[in-house]
């Protein structure tokens, strides 16, 4: 089944559950939305979305992307996962980032973990995530079950 992943990432750690999630399948495409150009969604029938989120909504990359292409991704075996230091929150992070056809559509959706590297952020950035997940040390969130699970759930 020849698959696209297409993710955007800020400080890396949706692109490496992207990554993670590709070894799941043998013809794989990964795509960052907000730097790459997206292939024909034609010569897929799997098209995997994932974005990290940010003050509750997803990268505005992805958004353009699920919005643009709604009609082409409900045609196809489509997943949506979404990257976050905190899960409580994932329906209704769905709910304000993609329509509610696309999200009944998806084969799979799920919450896929995150990690907070403050080497990687800003002081604002730093201070939000002390603030609202009480982290202020570097953590790894990404959780390796759920994504091969995800990844099965999409194969069957």
């Amino acid at each position: 089944m020849k698959t696209l992943i297409v993710y955007a990432t800020k400080y890396g750690s949706t692109k490496e559950v992207a990554k993670k999630l590709a070894a799941s399948f043998e013809d794989v495409t990964l795509v960052n939305s907000a730097t790459e150009q997206i292939p024909d969604l034609a010569a897929y029938e799997c098209v995997i979305m994932g974005s990290r989120i940010t003050a509750g909504m997803v990268d505005k990359s992805i958004k353009s992307f699920a919005k643009e292409n709604e009609e082409v991704l409900g045609q196809k075996r489509l997943g949506i996962f979404l990257c976050g230091l905190q899960e409580k929150g994932e329906k209704e992070y769905l709910e304000a980032n993609f329509s509610q056809a696309l999200v009944q559509k998806a084969k799979a959706v799920a919450f896929l973990g995150g990690v907070f590297d403050p080497s990687k952020c800003g002081f604002l950035a730093k201070a939000v995530i002390k603030k609202v997940a009480g982290l202020s040390e570097y953590t790894n969130m990404i959780n390796e079950k759920k994504i091969a699970d995800f990844g099965e759930q999409m194969k069957a």
